[in-house]
């Protein structure tokens, strides 16, 4: 699956990193998310229903392109109502690091939320289609497969917006204000001056 640094998020120091795994544009697609919290209380890391909960409004927000308030498993905005409905609970083994040991799957339809600890970190991982059947954690040293994935994850982002939020032509008005998305384009695509 390829694999995406989504966000990071500092306090006194990093506080938190979230990895993805999987397509996070298309929700047909499987996509894990699992947050690494170094400083609990420089992390947002809700209960296990709420991350689900984020992401199947987040999944349906990207269904319709709809990206202002779609919102992340790990991201309190916008707010949203966790529902009050019956979640299932699956004991399953998971390998951290070589380290077997015993974990409380959390799971509504297709989605699926763990948690533990690995020391003074908390990990949450939150599944669009489930986890594989067998569950495998460890540590990595090497982040730039990661910085790759996410420039793949924005260029797709931004090939989804229509043709005419894609980039501002130089010294054309804009029928609608550009968006962030559109300014970063320009900016990116803009020919660098000369020193």
């Amino acid at each position: 699956m390829p694999r995406i640094l989504w966000s990071e998020r500092f306090g006194e120091g990093l506080a938190e990193i979230v990895l993805a795994y999987g397509d996070p544009h298309d929700v047909s697609k499987p996509l894990i998310q699992v947050q690494t919290c170094f400083s609990e209380e420089d992390c947002y890391s809700p209960s296990l229903a709420e991350a689900i909960a984020r992401a199947e409004h987040r999944d349906a927000c990207f269904a319709r392109l709809e990206w202002v308030q779609a919102g992340d498993s790990f991201d309190p905005f916008p707010e949203l109502p966790v529902p009050d409905r019956v979640l299932g609970h699956n004991e399953r083994v998971l390998a951290v690091d070589g380290e077997e040991r015993g974990v409380t799957v959390v799971s509504h339809g297709t989605y699926a939320a763990l948690r533990f600890r690995q020391g003074p970190v908390l990990v949450t991982a939150v599944a669009r289609s489930g986890f594989p059947s067998a569950l495998s954690f460890r540590v990595i040293d090497d982040l730039e497969p990661y910085f790759a994935g996410y420039r793949r994850f924005v260029l797709g982002f931004i090939r989804l917006l229509p043709p005419r939020w894609r980039a501002v032509p130089a010294g054309k008005p804009c029928a609608r204000p550009p968006t962030a998305q559109a300014k970063l384009l320009s900016y990116r695509t803009a020919p660098a001056r000369a020193s």
